[in-house]
């Protein structure tokens, strides 16, 4: 057996073992860990309506625990949860919150200055794109080139190296790209129901 088909074995097994725990992971541990997202959300919630209200660092604490990350203000996490879509909302805003802010003066969420130009965000995300399709391309090199240029099958060792350092930069690209996509759709998405948010902080000003 030459080092060729040595190594597409080995890549056959890694494959079929990573997919099938990552399958197993899914779905065992997506619905144990939904059922328990489901009950400190319902008995936050009920904490946070209660009176007398728990003390602010509890409250504060809950909702980093909501959000899953205490990177973005309480505040902001309280208006995310009173949208439509409370739960996308709140996934959105985390993950691009490098592009996004809100501002709560007017109850709204928006791009930060640096992204407001739909040019500065359509350039990065060409650029993203761009360093994706180059970076995929690279990490995979070894396999596309031997037969081309008649290489030995030890040339495809080369792809220890180039999948890890080049597949790196291809995922954090792809993952730049998705996180001002969905900055976009948040904005776009909130802007829907920010007339009726404001219109229930006032009805709870006036009572």
């Amino acid at each position: 057996m030459d080092i060729g088909t040595i190594i597409k074995f080995i890549t056959v097994i890694m494959t079929v073992l990573g997919a099938a725990k990552i399958i197993y992971e899914f779905s065992v541990g997506s619905k144990l860990r939904l059922r328990e997202e489901y009950r400190f959300a319902k008995e936050f919630l009920k904490d946070v309506d209660q009176e007398p209200k728990p003390h602010h660092l509890v409250i504060e604490r809950g909702y980093y625990a909501i959000a899953g990350t205490s990177a973005i203000k309480a505040s902001e996490i309280s208006h995310l949860i009173s949208l439509a879509s409370p739960d996308k909302s709140l996934k959105d805003y985390v993950l691009s919150r490098k592009y996004v802010e809100l501002n709560e003066r007017n109850h709204k969420i928006d791009f930060r200055k640096k992204y407001k130009n739909r040019w500065s965000r359509n350039w990065r995300k060409g650029l993203c794109l761009a360093v994706y399709f180059l970076g995929s391309l690279l990490a995979i090199s070894p396999f596309m080139l031997i037969q081309p240029f008649n290489l030995e099958p030890k040339f495809m060792l080369l792809a220890f190296a180039t999948i890890p350092c080049f597949g790196f930069f291809a995922f954090d690209s792809l993952r730049g790209f998705i996180k001002i996509m969905r900055g976009e759709a948040l904005v776009k998405e909130q802007e829907k129901h920010t007339p009726l948010i404001i219109v229930k902080d006032e009805v709870k000003k006036q009572a």
